[in-house]
């Protein structure tokens, strides 16, 4: 027999999960004196529940796991709401593990007590409250379950602190996880008779493709077909960002080739995607006179945004397998749009250009990183008004390049790309973000430090939430002052630099990369540039109203 706690960490470690993230509390103790004494998985502790969080959301993205957390009740666990909505917006499983008190307290508003499940439930896959060491095997199945399966998502089990040492009678159980579905013949069929008729189609890929096996699956029915392809912001890399039949992300914060593609076409596959208000920029690239075709593991996403015609069940990788085989010529030639993604990347690679000696642009900062970074690298983006400059990073692979885009949270970057870098110590991982966001989470340097994670830091710093400054004629109420952010980081035993000129731009790169450990720039970006509105980007424009 072994016990809760054991039982837990014996079957997380068994799913390959090495690193679960939190801080310790009066309720998880137990638990975390069972992972010391088993001695896996490796417990990190963080400054805050919501950095840890994303950290642990971070290593899902990175990977085929749940991303792990363990935190107390009431305020402990409250503080991780905002890493649970961003996971469960960008479909990231996270598995949050709280502590509760014990089982003769709950209901008499004890200390830090907190009705979690009415507070979770709404915005999670999977919420419950173990009342017993016997269902404790079961709950936590289903609860990976809950995470892993269909769409995946933030799950949360609650355990009363009174449970962690009881014994278990069942047997240590391997997770089985399930057969992903695939489309019916007849499905096919009815997608290749509705190709037939279309001359413009256009593929449109999300999250849903980002597995190794979907994304080289969809990359051979594209070219099968000689179909362009767009992206959601969770689909970026599925098809290299530089192919010939890629026009780049669409939508909102996307980029006016990929934007026209989809507002032009008269056929949209959606593969993996829900079609929302950031691809589509409020719907209004997609119309009532368009053939829509989606394609997705889990029914309640289809026609979740927009009426469909053809609705199909199935992994976006098994669909795309299936697309493959079954190939035959169009009744006329497609629309061939590889001059357009050459475009696309000529005025992307000119809008990188752009340098001055005196002032430091954001893009030239950015072509510093890019020309200098490995193969191997992780991109994670804050979210500001610099995602104008970064969002224009080449993308060949999901692992490259992600951020909280479907939350737009705020404060997701430094803590995720530390936990990118704690669980995939391979990869050069680099966070670019805002001055905003890194002051929300700064003092989680001290745990990269700690914990040895090799994060390199990009600050560009406009003294300024400058997303909602670009919205206001006179600026009110979104000015403030900073720290030295490179004394900060050096405070915290990290590295650190400032650029406060366009010609230190390309040395200070290279110092930041060639660091051991973690480090950080702090980088005086021009302000007119950062108030333009440049290449492909809408940011700061007014909504467009086609919301249907």
């Amino acid at each position: 027999m072994s016990t809760v706690a054991d039982y837990l960490w014996r079957n997380i470690s068994n799913l390959g999960v090495k690193t679960v993230f939190g801080l310790p509390g009066i309720t998880t103790l137990p638990a975390m004196e069972a992972m010391r004494r088993i001695g896996a998985p490796e417990f990190v502790v963080t400054r805050h529940e919501q950095c840890a969080g994303h950290m642990a959301d971070a290593a899902a993205r990175l990977g085929t796991k749940p991303g792990v957390l363990l935190v107390d009740l009431g305020p402990g666990l409250a503080n991780t709401l905002t890493a649970a909505l961003a996971a469960m917006r960008d479909s990231s499983p996270l598995l949050i593990i709280a502590g509760q008190e014990h089982q003769s307290l709950i209901g008499r508003e004890v200390w830090h007590e907190m009705p979690e499940i009415a507070v979770f439930s709404p915005m999670l896959k999977y919420c419950e409250r173990v009342e017993s060491a016997d269902a404790f095997p079961r709950l936590l199945d289903r609860a990976l379950r809950f995470a892993l399966s269909g769409r995946p998502g933030p799950v949360l089990l609650s355990v009363p602190k009174n449970l962690w040492d009881q014994d278990i009678r069942a047997p240590l159980k391997p997770f089985a996880e399930a057969f992903l579905p695939e489309p019916a013949e007849a499905a096919i069929d009815a997608v290749i008779g509705r190709l037939m008729e279309c001359a413009r189609p256009v593929v449109v890929v999300g999250g849903g493709g980002r597995r190794p096996d979907a994304r080289e699956a969809i990359r051979q029915m594209c070219e099968r077909w000689e179909m362009p392809v767009v992206t959601s912001p969770n689909g970026r890399g599925v098809l290299p960002e530089d192919h010939s039949l890629c026009l780049g992300h669409a939508g909102r914060f996307g980029q006016t080739h990929a934007s026209e593609t989809l507002r032009e076409a008269d056929l949209v596959l959606s593969l993996g995607c829900r079609l929302d208000d950031l691809t589509t920029h409020d719907w209004s690239l997609l119309s009532l006179q368009q053939t829509i075709i989606q394609v997705d593991v889990e029914a309640a996403m289809i026609a979740q945004n927009w009426q469909v015609d053809l609705a199909i069940v199935s992994d976006a990788g098994a669909f795309s397998r299936k697309m493959t085989e079954k190939y035959q010529k169009p009744s006329s030639v497609f629309w061939d749009l590889r001059s357009r993604a050459r475009d696309r990347l000529d005025k992307r690679n000119e809008f990188y250009a752009i340098h001055d000696t005196e002032a430091v642009k954001p893009q030239a900062v950015m072509k510093a990183l890019e020309t200098t970074a490995s193969d191997h690298h992780t991109i994670v983006m804050g979210g500001g008004r610099f995602q104008q400059f970064a969002g224009e990073w080449l993308v060949r692979q999901p692992e490259n390049f992600f951020y909280a885009a479907n939350s737009g949270t705020v404060g997701f970057a430094l803590s995720a790309a530390i936990g990118a870098a704690t669980t995939s110590p391979d990869r050069q991982v680099i966070c670019i973000l805002g001055d905003g966001d890194f002051t929300m989470h700064c003092q989680e340097l001290e745990t990269a430090v700690r914990i040895g994670a090799n994060v390199k830091v990009v600050i560009l710093n406009d003294f300024a939430f400058g997303a909602m400054k670009a919205r206001q004629k006179v600026s009110y109420g979104t000015e403030y002052g900073n720290a030295d952010f490179a004394a900060l980081a050096k405070s915290f035993g990290a590295e650190g630099w400032r650029i406060t000129k366009g010609t230190e731009i390309d040395e200070t790169v290279g110092r930041l990369l060639e660091a051991t450990g973690p480090a950080v720039i702090d980088v005086h970006i021009d302000l007119e540039e950062n108030r333009s509105l440049l290449f492909g980007h809408d940011i700061g424009q007014k909504e467009k109203t086609a919301i249907r």
